[in-house]
């Protein structure tokens, strides 16, 4: 532990803390959910690259988030709105990977999230079909997406 936790730059005491943290906000419960896959970003892009059309990925994407986000969001939050929402992204980009998350929020209901990766544009264009799924299924929203190589810009309105 104090090995593990110097190579963090932290103390031993905040090294447990954050094992703990993660098993209370993410292991917990994708164990219900008959767990994930972990897999170097590597590896990803090289599945990804085989998906000739980028098209594809996000409808592949999409059809997924039909169910996942929302049954995520009962069993985390038991509730579904905005803010469980983008309590459920945070989540899955520090846990599951998918990103860097910065969230940015107006009072006059209008979001900007902003999510950089080092996957390529067809792990642009998967984050793209899965938040877009997700947040029209689950929470009744249409984002406006942009997509580069290495990040996407979600933005939404809530009225």
């Amino acid at each position: 532990m104090q090995k593990d936790a110097k190579a963090k730059g932290i103390n031993v005491n905040s090294y447990i803390n954050s094992i703990f943290t993660k098993h209370a906000e993410w292991d917990r419960f994708v164990e219900k959910f008959g767990g994930l896959i972990s897999m170097r970003h590597e590896t990803l892009k090289s599945f990804l690259d085989l998906i000739p059309d980028n098209d594809s990925i996000s409808r592949i994407a999409y059809d997924t988030s039909n169910r996942i986000p929302k049954e995520f969001l009962l069993l985390w939050f038991k509730k579904i709105d905005v803010d469980s929402y983008i309590q459920y992204l945070h989540l899955v980009c520090r846990y599951a990977g998918w990103a860097e998350l910065e969230v940015d929020s107006q009072e006059s209901g209008q979001y900007i999230a902003t999510l950089i990766h080092n996957v390529g544009e067809k792990w642009s264009y998967w984050l793209k079909g899965a938040i877009e799924g997700g947040m029209r299924n689950t929470i009744g929203i249409s984002p406006k997406c942009e997509i580069s190589e290495t990040s996407l810009i979600v933005r939404f309105s809530v009225p």
